[in-house]
């Protein structure tokens, strides 16, 4: 079998390997130059619009409009972004000004357009101009968003209808908050809120009760957000009439013990047996914060539960009761016989003691 020793390319293809790799390193170079020549270019043209049109934007709404320079398609998209940053910054009720202002250079005809653009945050700035500009007429093309499979878009649709019109757009909000897996509880939150706290409370209960057991846990925790108790009745009359998941049970105690209303005090005591020590644990907590001289020996008893967590929220919430004081501790302290019981009880009662202690004045 013959072997070949080796090879010879010849000097012609060393030739032109070297030039390839040459001109693809020039290639690459040329790349990176235009790449910042674009940039600084669009840089200075967004410097640009920003220098012409901020302090047109924080005129003062009393004075009558100048003449507004002229916009291009690139200027007018540096410029939503501009005015999107005002609006957010001005106070409510001083916002009239940005809306004429905007509407005087046809921003709401340019956002209606973008939202047909290709760029996915291109669509989210022209969704929210045009909620914040409460144009009614953008309403079937922003409602028709609200199924998007992409989170951020359809949750800034959402957060436009409720700007246009938040009655109408409850109803349409309503179904979708309970079954949204991919929306934050924390901003479907602070979004209702715009549309004032008692809706807020009310819609969030509701979404919560009717919708699937991921969501529904989470929604409720959020409640306190909204700092109105008008979704408590829906929660009371769920916990009653029907049998809620473990979750649902805990996150319904978390929030009666927050809004601390004594009507919730059965439920609360109803639960400090339950099946699953993570309700035990929160039906604890909520007796701490609303509980009465009554509530002393329940949660004396669960000094003995089998779950660490238990017994430790039982003892805080022992000694934040306003009946609770440092003599009814030690005689506790004394009685106690389980090393579980005194393994809690020791902490709590030096915080008891730190908590309750006359604050040392400087003089």
């Amino acid at each position: 079998m013959a072997v070949l020793d080796h090879v010879t390319v010849p000097l012609e293809v060393w030739y032109l390997i070297s030039l390839s790799i040459g001109c693809f390193n020039l290639l690459l170079v040329a790349c990176l130059l235009l790449f910042q020549i674009h940039r600084r270019v669009k840089v200075r043209r967004q410097q640009r619009v920003t220098d012409r049109w901020r302090p047109l934007l924080k005129h003062d709404a009393t004075n009558p409009m100048t003449a507004l320079p002229s916009l291009t398609h690139r200027d007018h998209i540096v410029l939503l972004y501009l005015w999107n940053e005002c609006y957010e910054a001005t106070p409510v009720t001083t916002t009239e000004y940005l809306i004429r202002l905007a509407q005087q250079v046809g921003t709401n005809r340019f956002a209606k357009d973008l939202l047909q653009a290709k760029l996915l945050r291109r669509r989210i700035l022209a969704v929210m101009t045009l909620g914040r500009l409460r144009d009614h007429s953008a309403w079937p093309s922003i409602c028709a968003l609200l199924l998007h499979q992409n989170p951020f878009l359809s949750f800034s649709a959402a957060q436009a209808l409720l700007w246009i019109d938040a009655v109408a757009a409850v109803p349409l909000l309503r179904p979708l908050i309970g079954h949204r897996t991919d929306w934050s509880p924390l901003r479907i939150a602070s979004m209702l809120n715009t549309a004032g706290p008692a809706l807020a409370s009310d819609i969030l209960a509701q979404a919560a009760v009717t919708g699937n057991a991921i969501v529904g846990p989470r929604l409720i925790r959020y409640l306190p957000i909204t700092h109105n108790p008008s979704g408590l009745s829906i929660l009371r009359r769920y916990v009653h009439e029907h049998r809620p998941s473990d979750n649902m049970l805990a996150a319904c105690l978390f929030v009666f013990g927050e809004f601390r209303d004594q009507a919730d005090l059965p439920i609360i005591r109803r639960h400090l047996t339950h099946g699953a020590w993570y309700v035990r644990v929160q039906a604890a907590t909520a007796l701490g914060k609303l509980g009465t001289v009554d509530d002393e020996e329940r949660l004396i008893g669960l000094f003995n539960d089998d779950q660490w967590w238990v017994r430790y929220r039982a003892g805080e919430a022992l000694v934040s009761l306003e009946s609770m004081t440092e003599e009814k501790l030690l005689s506790l302290q004394e009685s106690l016989t389980s090393p579980d019981a005194h393994e809690i009880l020791a902490p709590i009662l030096a915080k008891f003691r730190t908590r309750r202690a006359p604050i040392a004045v400087k003089p």
